[in-house]
């Protein structure tokens, strides 16, 4: 074992793999993540997380998996939190996924990289994600079409990425990830008050 090598138990290994892709991807994002960075950082050899994963794309796949399921239980939390308005409801939902998108320096754009049916896990990961702001957003606007939700929907989801991005990329330097977060849950709130006066 290197020097910069680190023991680990053998049946850990494969969530030791993942938890440090996470880690990665914060640092370098995902157009700088790669196996051997995560190897590396792990403390085992190149070879090693071949072990558990075949490819680059299975392992951003396992990646992405816990990444979903912890932003989705992020989002359940602050649902929780808000109570019972369903504008506060699905406006709580910005705040959460920009401030673990921040966190993770990753955001919608892990969709775009697992495009393929063989990440299938991954996949119902996301629908579950979807299908709770779908249904948030149907709590708001019970008499809307399916075209006038996802159009809520698409809108929310861009005003979280939006946020997120433009933090990752300095561009809210004087600003803490909290007050970010809020800001974006403050405009997922206008955008939706604005929606619901055009039907009035």
């Amino acid at each position: 074992m290197s020097t910069n090598e680190r023991p680990y138990h053998h049946g850990d290994l494969r969530d030791t793999l993942i938890r440090t892709a996470l880690d990665v991807i914060a640092e370098v994002g995902l157009n700088g993540f790669s196996v051997a960075k995560v190897a590396k950082q792990a403390g085992v050899s190149s070879a090693a997380p071949y072990r558990h994963f075949p490819d680059r794309e299975s392992l951003l796949a396992a990646t992405g998996i816990v990444f979903l399921t912890e932003l989705t239980s992020r989002m359940r939390a602050a649902i929780r939190a808000a109570g019972h308005d369903p504008i506060d409801r699905l406006a709580s939902t910005a705040g959460a996924c920009v401030s673990y998108t921040i966190q993770h320096n990753a955001g919608f754009e892990l969709f775009a990289a697992m495009k393929g049916a063989r990440f299938t896990e991954f996949h119902e990961r996301s629908r579950e994600m979807i299908d709770l702001l779908f249904s948030l957003a149907q709590e708001i606007e019970p008499q809307a079409t399916w075209t006038e939700i996802v159009e809520l929907m698409e809108a929310q989801l861009a005003i979280i990425q939006g946020f997120a991005v433009m933090y990752n990329q300095g561009i809210f330097a004087q600003s803490t990830p909290e007050e970010i977060a809020q800001r974006a849950t403050a405009a997922s709130r206008h955008l939706i008050m604005g929606r619901k006066l055009q039907t009035v």
